[in-house]
């Protein structure tokens, strides 16, 4: 590199254009792809039948509140999905579940585990904080007295 610019400064200091040969390189880095994010086995926009492939036939099936076009379905052990048109749009893991699964990771449901697992939080409300990767967002929802009710997978921005 010093020999580049001892290149460069004679050829400007005697009249001429810099070499291209003496410009300086800029290296360039890519930036890694956002992997998306997967909650027990399950990632946004997966189908109804990947859901059933990964935790069986849900023990519950009810309208959603706040899309009636959607359904929430429930499993045993504190799991829940939103399906809508037969694809995932959030899943949840209630604080009963004790742990939950980050991109093959297993994270006990206690807030100090979480916050270590999930690193600094990205957004903060009175009922959670959370973090941010590519378009996905990952809450922990709290109640108004700092107790763990969940951990929920959602696309970000939340459509809701």
């Amino acid at each position: 590199m010093l020999i580049s610019w001892l290149i460069l400064f004679s050829s400007i200091t005697n009249g001429g254009a810099a070499p291209a040969a003496a410009a300086p390189v800029t290296a360039v880095y890519p930036q890694p792809a956002s992997q998306q994010l997967i909650l027990d086995g399950i990632e946004l926009g997966a189908k109804g039948a990947e859901v059933k492939e990964a935790w069986g036939n849900p023990s519950k099936i009810v309208s959603d509140e706040w899309s009636s076009d959607c359904e929430i379905w429930s499993y045993k052990g504190g799991k829940n999905v939103g399906m809508c048109d037969d694809n995932v749009s959030y899943v949840q893991v209630m604080a009963d579940a004790k742990k939950a699964n980050l991109n093959g990771t297993d994270i006990a449901m206690v807030n100090k585990d979480l916050r270590q697992a999930l690193g600094k939080p990205e957004f903060k409300a009175e009922d959670g904080w959370g973090i941010v990767r590519g378009s996905d967002a990952i809450k922990v929802f709290v109640d108004e007295k700092g107790k763990l009710v969940s951990v929920d997978l959602f696309p970000e921005p939340c459509p809701l």
